[in-house]
This record gives C-alpha cells, structure tokens and sequence, in this order.
C-alpha cells in the first residue's frame, strides 16, 4: 500500500498534508493520532477524485466537517466529495461508500437534493393495443432516496403534464418499471417517468419517449381451406 503522505514527511520534513495527519513531528515514522481520523477527497467527477490530495483531516469523533475556505465552489459546478477513515497505523481503506455529491445552483447554494432519472425509458405497444412504459432505475449517485415513481403523459396533445401524474409507482430498490395504459385511442403520445423522495422533490429530467397507437384491433388470418399438393 503506497502510503503518500509517509514520504512526504519522512524526505520533504513538515507538508501540509504531513501536519495534517500528524506525522510531521515524528517525520513519518508513526501515526500520532492514536484515534486514527478521517480524511476528505473530491473531485468533479468520481473518476476524478484525487486521492493523492488530502483536502481536510478530523478526529474519528468529530460530526461535522469543515472544508478549507479557499475551495471554490462556483455556480453551476458540481463537485463529489468522499471521506475516508484511516486507522492509527496510517492504513487507509479504499472505499467509496461514504461518497457525496454536491450541486451548486445558479445562486451558489446547494441544489435541492433529487433523486436521480430514469435510465433507457422506453415504450412498446402491446398485442392486446395497450402502451407498456418501461424504464430502469439505478440508485448510484443519488443525493436523496426515492418512494416512488411518478408516471407523466401528454395526453396525445404534445405538451407533458408534469403536474397530474397518470400514475404513482411504489420504489422497489433497482430494477425494471413498467406502467400499462390500455385507454388510449389512435394517435401519438410522450411519456415520461421520475423519481421523487419522501419530501416529494423529483429529479428533474427532461427525458421522454413517444408511443403510437392505432389499429389498436389486432387482425387474425383466417383460414379458409386446406388442399394437400
């Protein structure tokens, strides 16, 4: 396990990072914090994280955690945050599971936290001459947990209605989610399909999928006769 901050202080004598996590004074040769700590990364992506860059350090203890103040934080920037718990050893793990991601709206405040979208929605008419309106959820890099899932139509007039859901689909972890409509007369129609958590806040995407229906009865071949040749 290549320990950075163990050669930086053993070779480059007191860094920033090394007085951080307390290893300047013995010039890296033991873990001064018998605790261990905690240590925050980001990046703008989670594929860009740099874990060679530790942006703040706090005791196992501590609840909260102050970032420096020269971190910019601009509008429209999106940022993924994760701590990392490194034990008096200086071993640190490598996990992603307490990961963060932190939208900054047009004002500089923190974006509402959402649900992530819908992912491959799509629509397949049925032989019955029903709509079947499928799409997959995926919970990664969600900012908040899902309920349910909210069905959207336009009704046939072109212009989705995002304030009257059609329906109302009960969140069940990853998978597939399908919503069938078998009232729809001949003509086309968009769908769209989003997530919304216990506060009722839904993401907002602006993805949608367009069913057409007609000849909505299915025409049998009748056979008249049978002649062997």
């Amino acid at each position: 396990m290549d320990r950075y901050w163990l050669k930086e202080a053993l070779f480059a004598g007191q860094t920033a990072n090394g007085f951080k996590l307390g290893t300047a004074i013995s010039r890296g040769w033991f873990w001064t914090k018998v605790s261990g700590c905690r240590l925050v990364y980001r990046g703008q992506s989670m594929e860009a994280i740099d874990f060679d860059d530790v942006l703040a350090v706090v005791t196992m203890e501590s609840d909260e955690i102050a970032l420096p103040g020269f971190l910019s934080h601009e509008p429209g920037q999106t940022w993924f945050y994760v701590v990392r718990c490194a034990n008096r050893c200086g071993q640190i793990e490598q996990t992603l599971q307490s990961a963060v991601k932190a939208a900054i709206d047009t004002e500089g405040g923190i974006c509402e936290p959402r649900p992530i979208g819908i992912f491959g929605l799509s629509a397949e008419r049925k032989a019955d001459g029903s709509v079947e309106v499928i799409g997959l959820y995926y919970p990664i890099e969600q900012a908040s947990n899902p309920i349910e899932l909210r069905v959207y139509s336009d009704g046939g007039t072109g212009q989705i209605d995002y304030q009257n859901p059609e329906a109302k689909l009960t969140y069940q972890g990853r998978k597939f989610y399908g919503y069938s409509d078998d009232s729809l007369s001949e003509g086309r129609y968009l769908f769209s399909i989003r997530a919304a958590d216990a506060a009722g806040s839904e993401n907002r995407s602006k993805e949608t999928v367009m069913a057409e229906v007609k000849n909505k009865s299915i025409e049998t071949i009748e056979i008249v006769s049978v002649e062997r040749v």
